[in-house]
Formats: C-alpha cells, structure tokens, sequence
C-alpha cells in the first residue's frame, strides 16, 4: 500500500499547474518545467513501488509467537526483522494493545512486541505491518509480512482461583467438615490471660484481677458468623470490571482463609438484593468464594486443569459440585458486630452500602470500600469514559469524607504480588 505524503503532493500539483501554465501561455520555460515535474512525480511513484517490492523480501524471524497472559498484566516477546540490506522502517502490531520498540527500527536488530491486554479472549493474527519511507520522500509504502501471533488472555480472576485452590489443597481440602475455631472476638468465653498493649479493655476480667493483683482480660472464641464481614456487589459496568472485582473478591477470600480469620460472605446482585451466608469453616467460605468468582466471571472449570496440579483440582471441584445450603446459612447482615470489606464497582443505586456504612458506623466497626480504579476502560465512547471518570471521582471523594476507606484494586494488586497468603 503506498500513502502519498506532502513532498509527493506538491510535486505532483505542480506538474499540474505548470502544464495549466504553459496551456494558458505557451512559453516553452513552462512546458520544460512541467515536463520535469512529471518526470520527478513519475519516478518518486517508481521508486516506491520498486520500495515496496523491496520490503515484502523482508521476512520475521521467529516467523510466529504463542504467548499466555492475564488480562491486565504484560509480556514482551522479541522477535527480528531480516534483510540483506540494511534500512530503517517502522513496524506496528494489529493488536491495538501491543506496542513495538523502538520506533523507528533498524532490520536485523532486535525489537520488543509488548502485549497489555485488558480483556481477556483469544487472539490470533497473521500478519505484521512494516512501513518504510520511498526516495524523495513524496511516498510512505506499507506491506503485510508473514507472522502468526495465538495470544490467548486469562481473565484475572483464574490466578486468583488457582491461589485459592492451592491454598485449599495445602490445608487438605477434604477436611472442610472440621470446625475451625479460632480466639477473637466472640461471645463463647475460652480463658483468662494477662492483660497486654493494645488489649481491648472492654475484656478486662475484674474479679480474676482482683483476685490475682494484676489487670487479667478474658478472650473468647472467634463467633462462626465471622470476624469480617466480606461483601461482594455483583454489578459491574462490563467485562473489564468485572473480572478485576471477581479477582479482587476471591483474592479477600483467600487472604483471610490463610489467616485463619472467619468471615461471612454477602452478596448484592442486580437489584441490589443482599444475601449474607455464614460458614462453619474458612474453608467452606473460600470454597464458596471459588464458585462466586468462577461463575460471576462465567469462567469454565476446565482451564484450571491446565494451570493447578490435577489432583487438588478434581477435589476442590467435587467439593464445588457438592455444596449445598448444608455448608451455609443464611443470616441477617451484620448479625455481628464486625469490620466489612466491600469489593464494588459503585454503581446503581448505592442506597445497601449507606445502610451497611450506617449499621457499622453505629457499632463502631470499620467499611473498606475496594474499587476497580478504571472503571472507564468499560464505556463504549470516549465522551462516555470521560463522564464514567469524573463520576467515579465525585463519588469517591464524596465516600471518604464520610469518613469510609477507599482503595483502588490495582493498588492492591501491586501489594498481593509482594505477599503470600499460601
């Protein structure tokens, strides 16, 4: 393909006035000068065709890629373009969201594809495109070459899962029917101990300080409701968010299953109905978290043979398959007094989170709020992205004077990837 560049214009607009000139006039200086702007235009036009010829010999060393990624993360791949001849070109992707470095490159040195994907699906393309610069600078030629790029991109989600089920396997996942028991706050005493910095001294037991002379506090059994309150608001406003707050949710899970701390589950759909399930084990509650994410995602089993050791899988998903109203139980939310973290998109009508804010606010609990940071990336238009923006930003400075904790998940993200909670 060649595209006609400015220098090329003009020296064909003047072959053209030039001969209107001498039709006008009949001067002879005016028929030479025309003829020689021809002559140029014609051969600029014949140097890029030969510049053409010339660049589909190229070829791409290796002439294909297969790469896996996770939607949202990134991967670089080098690849060559060779040439008997040494020339400059610049080179482009037809995957918008890879970059080629440098820009403008030198054929047979090394440069980078970077692939960031934000959506997860398969792609498969066959072609780069390289553009090279013709002689006099009047044409900008463009050939396809040769190479197939199979990018397939896991939806966030599928890491997250796979923690979670490796997690479950070093815990030995079979055993889930076990009560886990745990020292917290709770309301079944389990003993008396010497008061220690940052104790709370609502717990100080009185009559076992009196009689031993010293500040004793009580401590009691962690309530099988939970010690968080983890809500999980199923709206989002497309599949980039989605996946980032499914991600998110599990990722929670995980965390607190790994600290052994009970936690309750809640989730807000569409109608903004809330249903909060209680767990007789951390175990049970991360399982139940697995299938929430997976199918909120509507992410098939499958795909996690391939990325955990079967065994643990073929456990987990028959303890998914198994789980029934059995393992949970319906509660009023907040039925305990308990710090909440809410993994939201903030959209719809946020009228449930004013109501938990005000329920935790009142028994002096804490509401962290953990939200998709571009929530833009799902708008159809430009102009839409730009108001989805601005909304986003009204309504979080709006949240934190009323004195809720917001944060960003891909913060948060940065800060999983330094821990381990396996």
């Amino acid at each position: 393909m060649l595209r006609l560049k400015a220098a090329g214009k003009t020296l064909i607009l003047s072959a053209a006035a030039l001969a209107l000139l001498y039709g006008l006039f009949q001067d002879p200086i005016l028929l030479l000068t025309a003829a020689a702007a021809a002559a140029l235009a014609f051969y600029s036009l014949c140097a890029a065709l030969w510049k053409m010829r010339q660049l589909k010999k190229l070829a791409v060393k290796p002439d294909h890629v297969e790469l896996r990624l996770v939607a949202g993360s990134s991967g670089a791949v080098e690849v060559k373009i060779e040439s008997a001849k040494q020339d400059v070109v610049f080179v482009e992707h037809p995957l918008g969201f890879c970059k080629v470095k440098p820009q403008p490159c030198r054929v047979n040195e090394a440069l980078a594809l970077e692939f960031s994907p934000s959506l997860a699906g398969v792609y498969e393309v066959d072609w780069l495109e390289v553009e090279a610069e013709a002689p006099l600078k009047a044409y900008m030629v463009r050939v396809q070459l040769p190479f197939k790029t199979s990018l397939t991109v896991l939806p966030r989600v599928v890491p997250a899962a796979v923690r979670a089920l490796e997690l479950l396997a070093a815990m030995g996942a079979t055993a889930y029917e076990v009560p886990v028991q745990a020292i917290g706050r709770g309301t079944e005493y389990a003993e008396t101990r010497e008061y220690m910095p940052g104790d709370d001294l609502r717990r100080v037991d009185w009559k076992a300080t009196a009689r031993l002379q010293k500040l004793m506090v009580k401590q009691f059994h962690e309530d099988s409701g939970g010690a968080v309150n983890l809500i999980y608001d199923l709206k989002a406003a497309g599949p980039v968010t989605r996946d980032e707050a499914a991600a998110e949710f599990l990722t929670v899970a995980t965390a607190l299953t790994a600290q052994a701390t009970p936690y309750t589950i809640t989730l807000v759909d569409e109608q903004n109905r809330l249903k909060t399930m209680k767990f007789r084990d951390t175990r049970t509650a991360l399982l139940t978290a697995v299938k929430t994410a997976l199918e909120a995602v509507q992410v098939d089993y499958g795909i996690l043979y391939e990325l955990v050791e079967p065994q643990a899988v073929k456990e987990a998903l028959m303890l998914l398959k198994l789980m029934d109203q059995r393992v949970e139980e319906k509660v009023p939310l907040l039925a305990e007094a308990a710090d909440t973290i809410a993994v939201t998109c903030l959209l719809g009508d946020l009228t449930w989170l004013m109501n938990v804010h005000e329920a935790l606010k009142a028994r002096d609990r804490r509401l962290m709020l953990h939200v998709p940071s571009k929530i833009w990336l799902d708008s159809e238009t430009l102009e839409r992205a730009y108001v989805d923006y601005e909304r986003q930003l009204r309504l979080m400075a709006k949240l934190k004077r009323l004195g809720i904790e917001v944060r960003h998940i891909e913060a948060l993200e940065k800060a999983y990837a330094r821990k381990s909670w396996a």
